[in-house]
């Protein structure tokens, strides 16, 4: 092995689970709503942040185009993380007859932040009913519907 102890640099990682689903039908339709799942980056440098969402939802009517969506946000700075916010699940129908449409999903970020110092980051997620509205929406994390997730590695 050459170098210094200086020149080393260790691995910085971190990685949490939602305890528990989060039922979004309560709210109303556009605010966003913490989860209550969160990470905590240690200092400053530029992370890869690695988030895994699972959405439930259901929509009843002839017509509705109703979603779910998802972002991370840095509580420290009062701030959407940049280029994380996602579709988590979305259904859209118009047709003569009432149908019922319902299911779960799974959607990805995987983005690089660059913060200044320790930072806080949390899942927000927020039901939108553009037309009709949702008669369920939630953000899933059990072992039926598998788990929502954050990680953080730190690469710089």
């Amino acid at each position: 092995m050459t170098g210094t102890a200086a020149g080393l640099r260790f691995v910085e990682h971190g990685y949490a689970v939602l305890p528990a689903p989060v039922n979004l039908q309560p709210t109303a339709s556009g605010v966003w709503v913490d989860t209550g799942l969160q990470i905590t980056l240690p200092g400053a440098g530029r992370y890869q942040l690695d988030t895994t969402v699972r959405g439930n939802l259901q929509a009843r009517g002839a017509d509705f185009n109703v979603w779910l969506q998802a972002r991370l946000w840095d509580v420290t700075a009062g701030a959407v993380v940049p280029d994380s916010e996602c579709i988590v699940q979305q259904y859209w129908l118009t047709q003569a007859d009432v149908a019922s449409v319902g299911g779960n999903a799974s959607a990805s970020v995987l983005i690089e932040y660059s913060v200044p110092g320790s930072r806080t980051i949390r899942l927000e997620a927020a039901r939108i009913n553009l037309q009709g509205a949702s008669i369920e929406a939630g953000i899933g994390s059990d072992t039926v519907s598998g788990r929502t997730t954050m990680r953080f590695e730190r690469v710089a």
